[in-house]
């Protein structure tokens, strides 16, 4: 190569390592904004997690309460009254006259 043709070689080369200065600016800002999304979003997941589970544990505690509360005898006279009915009936009169 004469001196002519590597002028031409610099130029050529320097315009290159610029475009691909550029370009790996780029990719990295990109990356990088990428990377700040995807640990926002790591962190909402590991907070609708704790979530989940503060609400599986308080169901399994409700759930806990509602057996004991099933497997407690009833008194008889609190059963009794659960199945009869009260009478409107009166009994001022017997229907008979004197």
């Amino acid at each position: 190569m004469d001196t002519n043709e590597l002028n031409y070689f610099v130029n050529v080369l320097q315009k290159r390592i610029s475009e691909y200065f550029n370009q790996s600016l780029m990719y990295e800002a990109r990356f990088q904004q990428q990377n700040d999304i995807i640990t926002k979003q790591n962190e909402k997941i590991a907070e609708l997690t704790q979530s989940v589970e503060d609400y599986k544990t308080q169901i399994e505690y409700f759930d806990e309460q509602k057996k004991k509360e099933e497997s407690k005898p009833i008194p008889l006279k609190a059963a009794a009254a659960r199945t009869r009915k009260k009478s409107n009936a009166s009994t001022t009169s017997d229907g008979g006259i004197f």
